[in-house]
């Protein structure tokens, strides 16, 4: 999410807002698994907590996975700075575009089942799309998956969106997926044409959810839990609306001041209940989820091959496939996962399978933080 000088001037009132509910607090989570017998603790924690503290984070959770080591995973800081809760390394987080690679694999699923074609058009797929959408009939599903769609995206590029969203988040937050599409995707024109080239745009996923509870009859948090959540024992995974007391708040410094302020009120706005931002879960939960996906046990060999694919484009270059994308490494070569970032956290995951090792990074302040010691961590033995 960018946020202009226009919606930093406006903020003030979006923060106003965002403050003047009473922040509850956690009831409080299951007690954690114990790494603190894992024989690189000392080091991973140290690297941890020296993370935090250069990127002046409010906490973080860091999982490893190397070959030859058991898991690890710490937590440093704080998950709710009002209450002073300290973070844990079970605290559930908004873990923003990861949510696509979930739901990127649903629809793979339902690929392998005959139930759909990802060459599939979208006026085809959802017929109210067709004189809304800009080359509704020529967009495949393939490419909404790959973002190659051409799709104009509010979240980045609209300045009324954005304020729409700061100034009053509550009323953002009760918008039917109907009706952001209606208000602020509808009627809009094409950024290029289907397929010419790469650019991101949350709509795309927005409308591939609204395709997977088309064809189920289901909603998507129905089909996430029969799919891969209660087959992989994910407890704390989930992406639709709820009592999210428990969750590591979002914290951001817009003004550069220092101040880090309680933004949980936009980062729910923006993504909560959304196929394209709105998951929550755990570094745990990711990792099972990782290890599921990449070791062959959600799709097929081939289905997981397409999703890791950078897809062609007639222009430029793009390094994302069908809700994966990549993450180069000097160390363990190159990693396939996704990164989420909303105002007030950013999550990411990645599986190497060169050097079969797997990081989840997980914090709650937004604008993007240093992560060069995972170059480190990834390469010592």
């Amino acid at each position: 999410m960018k946020f202009s000088l226009m919606i930093g001037l406006a903020f003030l009132t979006g923060l106003a807002a965002c403050q003047s509910d009473a922040i509850p607090r956690p009831e409080g989570l299951p007690a954690p698994v114990d790494y603190r017998l894992h024989p690189r603790q000392t080091a991973y924690q140290r690297e941890l907590d020296a993370f935090v503290q250069k990127n002046k984070l409010p906490g973080a959770v860091l999982l490893l996975k190397k070959p030859g080591q058991p898991l690890w995973a710490g937590a440093a800081g704080f998950s709710n700075l009002e209450h002073r809760t300290p973070m844990q390394v079970n605290a559930p987080f908004r873990v923003g575009s990861l949510a696509k690679t979930f739901v990127a694999t649903l629809i793979m699923k339902l690929v392998e089942a005959g139930r759909l074609d990802l060459e599939a058009k979208l006026a085809t797929l959802l017929p109210e799309t067709k004189g809304k959408i800009v080359n509704a009939e020529q967009i495949t599903l393939r490419q909404l998956l790959a973002h190659t769609s051409g799709i104009f995206d509010p979240t980045n590029d609209d300045v009324r969106y954005q304020l729409d969203m700061v100034n009053n988040p509550r009323k953002r937050y009760n918008l039917t997926p109907d009706q952001v599409l209606e208000r602020h995707v509808y009627g809009r024109p094409a950024a290029f044409a289907p397929g010419e080239r790469y650019s991101y745009s949350n709509p795309n996923y927005l409308l591939v959810g609204k395709i997977v509870e088309r064809l189920t009859g289901k909603t998507l948090q129905t089909v996430l839990e029969e799919q891969i959540s209660r087959p992989l024992g994910l407890r704390q995974t989930y992406i639709d609306k709820r009592d999210d007391r428990n969750v590591a708040r979002g914290y951001a410094d817009f003004y550069g001041n220092g101040q880090r302020m309680d933004v949980t009120a936009l980062d729910r706005a923006e993504a909560d209940g959304g196929a394209y931002g709105g998951l929550i879960s755990t570094a745990e939960d990711l990792f099972r989820f990782s290890e599921a996906l990449f070791g062959g046990k959600l799709v097929s060999q081939a289905s997981l091959q397409q999703m890791m694919q950078p897809y062609p484009v007639r222009q430029g270059t793009t390094t994302y496939g069908l809700g994966v994308d990549t993450w180069p490494s000097a160390v363990a070569g190159t990693g396939f996962g996704n990164n989420g970032t909303l105002a007030g956290t950013e999550a990411n995951l990645y599986y190497f399978p060169n050097r079969q090792t797997t990081f989840v990074i997980l914090n709650n302040y937004g604008g993007g933080t240093h992560k060069d010691f995972l170059e480190k961590v990834m390469g010592e033995d």
